[in-house]
């Protein structure tokens, strides 16, 4: 997890290396095919100002991680920050972590936008018998943490199993969720 990106804020939570480092990473790692890249931040990590702040916002947005989780800083005792001054209020720890998750919600939705019309390997987790839908997840989507392939069966009756994989032609999205159907399902051999 990165947790911020302004050196400020960084060395306050004793993270070595600063942005200049996890610029380099994250350019090292875009040259993976197929890598898909994560991490966290916290808002409101004491004495976080409105300028450190915006670097966060702005480096997010300059880096342009592919899943990104924000959550408001939450003081623990025990820990070093737990008696630092410069306590944020929660209404804006809170305010800053909506801001960054909507900013995060509209670069997921343009990628996902950018699926329609690929056929994707989606892992079967399971029927929705409410929705009539089955669901899953591509190897880009951490269980439990990020979005679902939705899709419909339309090639014969027999159910498919949880577990098994399957293609999926991708029809349409939503902020981090895509709807699709079935293109093809694998065989299980039974000898």
């Amino acid at each position: 997890p990165v947790q911020h990106l302004s050196d400020r804020v960084l060395r306050r939570m004793n993270r070595r290396g600063g942005v200049e480092a996890v610029e380099r990473a994250v350019r090292r790692l875009r040259q993976i095919p197929g890598m898909v890249i994560r991490t966290t931040f916290l808002t409101g990590f004491p004495g976080e100002s409105e300028e450190d702040f915006l670097e966060l916002c702005e480096g997010a947005k300059r880096l342009k991680f592919d899943r990104v989780g924000v959550f408001p800083y939450s003081r623990e005792e025990g820990t070093p920050a737990y008696d630092f001054e410069e306590q944020i209020e929660e209404q804006i720890k809170q305010n800053r972590c909506d801001i960054l998750m909507r900013e995060q919600e509209l670069r997921s939705e343009k990628a996902a936008r950018k699926k329609i019309g690929e056929v994707v390997t989606v892992l079967c987790e399971g029927y929705d018998g409410a929705a009539e839908t089955y669901y899953g997840r591509t190897y880009a989507d951490a269980y439990e943490i990020d979005g679902k392939v939705y899709f419909t069966k339309r090639l014969g009756n027999k159910r498919l199993q949880p577990g098994s994989f399957v293609k999926v032609k991708i029809l349409e999205n939503m902020a981090y969720d895509l709807v699709g159907e079935l293109v093809s399902a694998e065989e299980k051999n039974n000898d």
